[in-house]
């Protein structure tokens, strides 16, 4: 009895539809019954463990095999390849947490999601021992771990091992468990968008130290065509009379712009090399003997030979069709199989010239009626394009990878959550941001508004966007013995503004001392009650403070006098000074209010600061008659306060502090503001803020 094998080459969906084409006319021919080995590689193995599991439906009826092939057809019009990109971004999660967590993420992979596919549609949950024994299927892989071939089949797998003596031996191991869903993906995970396929010990049903993990892929990266596993066979001392060998590989193009970027370059390079290896493979088993017989995509049946077929500028075009696993049309898939069917028949024609009584010359098989398949150019009646032409036009198309055209799908349910994010990102988001940047606006209005109503409000916002101590001129100071008398009756304080920054300040550090300064600004409106020219005069004093202050030059209309009193008061350490700004308001109108600006820098060094500060406090204190007087704390964001207490208590201390009653207070989220101000300050009483940092 003749033994027969069938080697089915790879090619995405596109080899899969080639190959059912092929083997619905050897089913027509009474010839499929006949093979007993078939060898599958890539998109080849799809169909061939598919047929294999499903043997009596594809040599039964025509209703059993249209049944069959259906379901290899709705799984190439699934769409699996846009299914899988859909959900491998929702897969990122649950990796990530896998990594945290004993939980193993081999679930949540693209070959997990691929094999979980085949389970559903094509295959169930079966194993390699449930192959059938005749015909024996052999799905070829490439093993990356040792980069030789490995063949999965019912006995379990057989791996090539490289020898030093430059023989190829196989090792088996009984892996009979191996479900074919996984083996499948090995075979077609194609390099690029699936990750090889790891395989354990468990998963092929052995004991650990019979097989350590190793790493599968698309079997095409060693032998496309499928010969290697027919080679295998016959060093196992098997032969046959005849290797029918379906080739889905499709013609070499040749670029007409070399301008290719890096990624292009190394596509184009991938090209090169797997043809190269497709024409070695084919000189080498061409020469091999006479039982291997190409059944090649790339041939062009003459409708003088076959009037049935397909017309020639359409086989020609089917040729070109994409290596992919997207949605094929119906147009595409009858033209894949119908060319499949016609090449083969073409085929046998040549090499059994005694059997063609037997071939049906029935046209080729279409699994969708429906399709548009025309067989052959029909007299033209019409100026419009032919059918022929229309479809080799529509199928010149199909060469082209759709991705974001496709990328989405209505009945697909993750299409949806990517059309929320994408309503979220582009829709409600910019909204949003619309919608706050409008807030923005009209909270700055507000604040400019309040800002140019409150002179406090309006100096803090103009020390956040400029440095106050640049282009600083010292004022010259006078020192003497002893303070000056004040006459309280001159003026009368309406608003006394004062504002600390302490911004630039840094503490001391391991090895670097304190840096920066503070820097103190003091506006205050006066009017005048005297209207005698000679009693015009305003006296500022200002205690406790340390020897070495810089007063800016004043640039009030007004005569200034700064003087340092040189008494250092007991008991401080280091030890205050008092300063006093004495000016000459002669020149001014009793019926119109004063403004006066003071402006004082001390340097950090003579602040006394420590390491480990971790507290201040500043007490504000008047001789004058004030309406109202409000104090400013800005502090650097490295030292931020974390809580603040306002308290009020005698000069003399003969009474303890209590909590002041403050016209209002200001306190910053982020630790960075404390404003506070009181109504009609009483002179005798000193008002504190405490802080903690």
């Amino acid at each position: 009895m003749a033994k027969f094998g069938l080697a089915l080459s790879g090619g995405g969906f596109r080899a899969t539809l080639f190959h059912l084409g092929v083997v619905r006319f050897l089913r027509d021919a009474g010839l499929l019954c006949e093979i007993t080995d078939i060898a599958s590689v890539s998109g080849g193995s799809i169909l061939a463990a598919h047929l294999a599991l499903n043997w009596d439906r594809y040599n039964g009826d025509d209703e059993a095999f249209a049944g069959a092939a259906g379901e290899i057809v709705n799984f190439v019009r699934f769409d699996v390849r846009n299914h899988i990109v859909r959900r491998l971004p929702l897969l990122y999660l649950p990796r990530f947490f896998s990594k945290l967590t004993p939980w193993a993420s081999r679930g949540a992979t693209a070959n997990a999601v691929f094999e979980r596919y085949y389970t559903a549609q094509l295959y169930g949950d079966r194993c390699l021992y449930e192959l059938p024994e005749s015909p024996r299927l052999h799905i070829l892989a490439t093993n990356v771990s040792n980069g030789g071939l490995s063949v999965f089949n019912r006995d379990g797998l057989y791996i090539q091992q490289r020898a030093e003596s430059g023989s190829n031996e196989f090792t088996f191991v009984p892996g009979k468990l191996a479900c074919i869903p996984k083996v499948v993906g090995a075979s077609s995970a194609f390099p690029g968008f699936f990750p090889p396929v790891e395989i354990t010990a468990a998963d092929l049903g052995v004991r650990e130290g019979q097989f350590p993990t190793q790493w599968f892929t698309d079997g095409g990266v060693y032998d496309n065509l499928g010969l290697r596993g027919f080679s295998w066979l016959k060093h196992q001392a098997l032969k046959f009379d005849r290797i029918l060998v379906g080739d889905a590989g499709k013609p070499f193009q040749v670029l007409t712009n070399a301008a290719l970027g890096l990624i292009g370059q190394s596509v184009r390079a991938s090209d090169i090399l797997s043809d190269r290896v497709w024409q070695l493979e084919r000189e080498n088993f061409f020469g091999a003997g006479s039982e291997f017989v190409f059944i090649s995509m790339t041939d062009i049946v003459d409708l003088q030979d076959d009037p049935t077929a397909l017309h020639p500028v359409v086989q020609a075009e089917v040729q070109s069709i994409r290596t992919d696993l997207d949605r094929f049309s119906s147009t595409e898939i009858n033209a894949l199989v119908m060319h499949g069917y016609e090449v083969a028949r073409k085929v046998y024609r040549n090499h059994v010239p005694a059997g063609t009584e037997s071939i049906p010359d029935l046209p080729p098989w279409m699994p969708l009626p429906d399709g548009e398949t025309p067989r052959q150019a029909v007299e033209r009646t019409s100026p419009l394009a032919a059918p022929a032409t229309v479809l080799a036009r529509r199928l010149r198309r199909s060469g082209n990878r759709r991705v974001f055209s496709t990328l989405l799908d209505p009945r697909d349910w993750p299409s949806y959550v990517y059309l929320a994010l994408a309503l979220l990102l582009f829709v409600y988001a910019p909204y949003q941001i619309y919608q706050l940047h409008r807030r923005a606006q009209t909270q700055a209005l507000v604040i400019n508004s309040i800002t140019r109503g409150d002179p406090d409000l309006h100096m803090i916002f103009g020390l956040m966007d400029t440095d106050p101590t640049s282009h600083w001129v010292d004022d010259s100071i006078v020192e003497k013995p002893a303070p000056t008398p004040v006459d309280l009756s001159t003026v009368e304080i309406l608003t006394r503004s004062r504002i600390f920054d302490l911004r630039s300040l840094r503490l001391p550090g391991i090895l670097t001392g304190p840096r920066g300064s503070l820097y103190m600004r003091e506006r205050l409106t006066v009017k005048l009650l005297k209207t005698e020219q000679a009693n015009r005069h305003l006296t500022l004093r200002y205690p406790n403070l340390f020897r070495e202050v810089h007063f800016r030059t004043s640039s009030s209309p007004f005569p200034r006098t700064v003087t340092f009193v040189n008494v250092p008061s007991k008991g401080d350490n280091p030890p205050r000074y008092l300063y006093e700004v004495g000016y000459d308001l002669g020149s001014a109108s009793p019926a119109e209010p004063i403004t006066i600006d003071i402006e004082a820098m001390i340097p950090a060094t003579a602040l006394g600061l420590k390491r480990s500060q971790a507290q201040g406090r500043h007490g504000f204190q008047t001789d004058f008659k004030t309406d109202l007087a409000s104090v400013w704390f800005l502090f650097p964001a490295a030292h931020p306060y974390r809580s603040y207490q306002l308290v009020r208590y005698p000069m003399d201390r003969s009474a303890p502090p209590e909590t002041m009653e403050s016209r209002f207070t200001i306190d910053h989220p982020y630790g960075r503001l404390i404003g506070w101000s009181v109504v009609n300050p009483q002179p005798d009483t000193i008002y504190e803020c405490r802080w903690l940092l």
